[in-house]
């Protein structure tokens, strides 16, 4: 069972644009022992869910606050997943939606050979940018056996989206 709970977040109103509500880690981030608390968790969760893998995967930025973390603890390399201009070229690059936009990420081209892949990020929402991710490491020939989240906004169906692929998360926004 998760310590962490909804109203550790603070929520920002029609944010980046009208209709969003954002949900802002910041707050998780700043209590160093809700931090830790967190960390172990998401580290817990992820084991259970795949065991062994050889990298963890995150985009920019907030799928940097625990992605590396995650990798260390699984024994794995981490794979930083980047907006468009931010990797010396060769990339590959991948498109998908937003509940707000279009956005993009780009990976180092590599040829990961069957490598097993955790994605992990801070929120599950539509589940665009983890499947772009899921894409990207196909395209690189690796096999991406579950995802991570801090947390989930349910109503959204990115797990949905996702399936079959294994889930886990933290705390669900209802």
């Amino acid at each position: 069972m998760t310590t962490l709970r909804p109203e550790d977040f603070a929520t920002t109103a029609d944010w980046p644009k009208p209709g969003i509500l954002f949900y802002d880690i910041g707050p998780v981030m700043r209590d160093a022992a809700l931090l830790a608390k967190t960390t172990a968790e998401l580290i817990t969760a992820s084991r259970e869910l795949v065991g062994e893998v050889d990298y963890v995967v995150a985009p920019e930025a907030r799928g940097f606050l625990f992605g590396p973390a995650l990798a260390v603890a699984l024994d794995a390399g981490f794979i930083p997943a980047r907006k468009p201009g931010k990797l010396p070229p060769q990339t590959s690059s991948a498109e998908y939606e937003l509940e707000y936009g279009v956005e993009q990420l780009h990976i180092h081209d590599h040829e990961l050979g069957g490598a097993r892949v955790l994605i992990h990020d801070d929120l599950l929402a539509t589940g665009g940018t983890a499947g772009a991710l899921v894409e990207l490491m196909a395209r690189a020939g690796a096999v991406v056996v579950a995802a991570s989240f801090v947390s989930e906004i349910p109503a959204l169906a990115g797990r949905e989206a996702l399936a079959p692929l294994p889930v886990t998360t933290l705390v669900s926004f209802t």
